[in-house]
């Protein structure tokens, strides 16, 4: 009881500053609790979340730069990718277009070589029937298929002037 009485004795202020003096005590022998088990590498609860936390924190900073490192590299990749691919498809389109012009080129003289085949067989068909001066239903049609084959393609000149004006004036004799 006599410590009772004599703590009833003790002033504000002492209370204030023992007080303070047991939370320093208190603080300090947690810090070299922490500090002793660190050492032994058994650190306590709140040290041991905390070191959890950093190396977790560590190694997502890690894989976040791996990320990043592996994007650009993949950004170059795609630039050059499509460099390549834009340079055959020019190539490609440079092909497609001299095919092209070729095909012209060839379905024309193939046009040309055809109106001048059918000029030709339109001249037999006038120098053989104009002496005679009749002709087939057979024969009149298979030479105006011929005609108007060589009028789509083209075909003009001198079979128009005289030609035409001649085959028009056959007899059809069957």
């Amino acid at each position: 009881m006599e410590v009772i009485s004599e703590l009833q004795n003790i002033d504000l202020t002492s209370w204030i500053i023992v007080g303070f003096m047991i939370m320093a005590i208190i603080v300090t022998f947690y810090e070299v609790i922490c500090k002793v088990c660190a050492i032994f590498n058994k650190p306590i609860g709140a040290m041991k979340q905390r070191k959890a936390d950093h190396a977790l924190l560590v190694e997502t900073v890690q894989d976040l730069k791996q990320l990043h490192e592996k994007h650009e590299e993949d950004t170059k990749q795609s630039i050059k990718h499509d460099k390549i691919i834009k340079e055959e498809l020019s190539m490609l389109t440079n092909t497609v277009n001299s095919i092209a012009t070729n095909l012209e080129d060839m379905e024309r003289k193939n046009n040309e070589t055809k109106v001048k085949e059918l000029k030709d067989t339109l001249i037999n068909y006038y120098n053989k029937y104009r002496v005679v001066g009749e002709w087939s239903n057979l024969e009149k049609e298979a030479f105006w298929e011929l005609f108007e084959d060589y009028e789509s393609r083209g075909g003009n000149g001198f079979i128009h002037s005289i030609v035409e004006p001649v085959m028009r004036e056959l007899k059809v004799v069957d």
